[in-house]
């Protein structure tokens, strides 16, 4: 196996994540390739190789096939929450789909919180460095959560928020070492994977077969079922999938290290999150430092250093004593990246079949850790005829995102959302 093959991945920003990271597993060259697959799956993250792996358990035999370094995209450049749900709120969901498909739907996605759990606190993960516990907060008075005012204080000294709930079924971890020792697994299990191998051309070749050529060696790879876990945003061959979702930036800062400031103004060891549409997500690290996420677009990426002001303004607007001591002690923004996520209209991935002999698992943006590990599991499971649990997905309508008026869209929403927030906190 090789993992020499040309880099594709120039255009990321380097993370704490890639700085912290274990050692990549060696993955496989063009040369290690079969002559026919019985599944090939594009797109190398948690959707990806969570189906790869249910698959080759089954004895299947899998290519999995990805364009950049596995983790280079949102499954290992997220902010490392991991709670149960999905990225729309419950009301919403069963609004859309019934109170039966809804139920369904979160019951699958507690089960793919408990997949999450299980591997990130077992033994053979504990590069994931799990931490149990997040804390939402509200920074609304008419939209009170369990905890009062007047408590927060033994988790967070900040002004604005007003109240918060534990989740002590949630958990943080580093998401790119769980993705590398995910990819471990896969590779034992039997799984070829490629990496920095974009997908050039996709044809069937025959109703039961489907040619597959990559770059940048122009090889062509023959599977009889192919499995769509991009996200939904990979190029001229998912335009399918690319039609439904629209590519929303986010945006995550990471401090220098600051472990006595951070003691005193975040003394929870729990992840943090707000309540808002477009909230702030927070984090401590191992090596005492503040992780901050914030923020999204649909029309651009912006640069590390507007990325490094932006978290530094959001942080003094939300944690002012904090803000100054971290000024006082010269700390300041060591890391600042943006990752690109797939977004439905109504914020449900999209989790089914595409044809005859295609599946496709995408659009997790916002909420992503628990729902595409469990959705790589139930396309396994219907392709491998072992169940078929996709029903619920079934009902989720496939609404047209429009190219860029869909974007325009989406930008437009984040800022009224953003105003309405702020207007609800500023009147409560």
């Amino acid at each position: 196996m090789s993992s020499a093959a040309p880099s594709f991945s120039a255009s990321f920003a380097n993370t704490w994540y890639s700085d912290t990271a274990i050692a990549v597993s060696d993955c496989h060259g063009i040369d290690d390739i079969d002559d026919l697959y019985d599944v090939a799956i594009i797109g190398a993250g948690l959707a990806g190789l969570s189906a790869a792996l249910h698959l080759a358990q089954t004895g299947a035999r899998v290519v999995l096939i990805e364009k950049y370094n596995i983790g280079d995209a949102a499954s290992g450049r997220n902010g490392g929450f991991c709670t149960n749900g999905w990225a729309g709120s419950e009301p919403a969901i069963e609004k859309l789909l019934g109170p039966d498909n809804a139920a369904e739907l979160n019951a699958l996605a507690s089960e793919g919180l408990e997949w999450m759990r299980a591997r990130c606190f077992s033994q053979s993960y504990s590069a994931c460095q799990p931490v149990n516990g997040c804390l939402t907060l509200s920074l609304f008075a008419d939209d009170p959560l369990p905890i009062a005012q007047s408590e927060l204080g033994d988790f967070i000294k900040g002004p604005r928020y007003k109240s918060g709930s534990v989740d002590h079924e949630g958990f943080h971890f580093h998401p790119l070492n769980f993705l590398r020792c995910l990819t471990a697994e896969c590779l034992e299990a039997g799984v070829t994977i490629l990496q920095n191998c974009p997908v050039l051309h996709m044809a069937e070749d025959t109703p039961s077969r489907t040619l597959i050529t990559v770059g940048p060696t122009q090889t062509s790879i023959a599977a009889k079922t192919t499995v769509i876990t991009t996200g939904g945003t990979g190029g001229a061959y998912f335009k399918q999938l690319s039609k439904l979702l629209v590519p929303v930036q986010t945006f995550i800062a990471v401090s220098a290290p600051m472990p006595e400031i951070l003691a005193q103004h975040i003394p929870t060891p729990y992840a943090i999150a707000d309540t808002r549409r477009a909230g702030n997500y927070f984090r401590k690290l191992p090596d005492g430092r503040l992780l901050w996420g914030m923020g999204i677009s649909a029309l651009s990426a912006p640069s590390s250093a507007y990325v490094r002001r932006l978290a530094l303004q959001d942080i003094a607007a939300h944690l002012p004593e904090m803000a100054k001591e971290m000024v006082a002690a010269k700390v300041g923004i060591d890391y600042a990246w943006s990752g690109t996520m797939g977004y439905a209209r109504h914020f449900m991935p999209y989790v089914g079949p595409l044809g005859p002999n295609s599946f496709c698992a995408a659009g997790f943006g916002g909420h992503g850790m628990n729902t595409a590990p469990i959705a790589g599991k139930l396309i396994a499971e219907v392709i491998s005829g072992t169940a078929n649990r996709l029903e619920p997905f079934h009902a989720v309508p496939k609404q047209q995102t429009y190219g860029t008026l869909g974007k325009t869209a989406a930008e437009a929403y984040y800022r009224m959302m953003k105003g309405k927030d702020r207007l609800k906190e500023f009147l409560a």
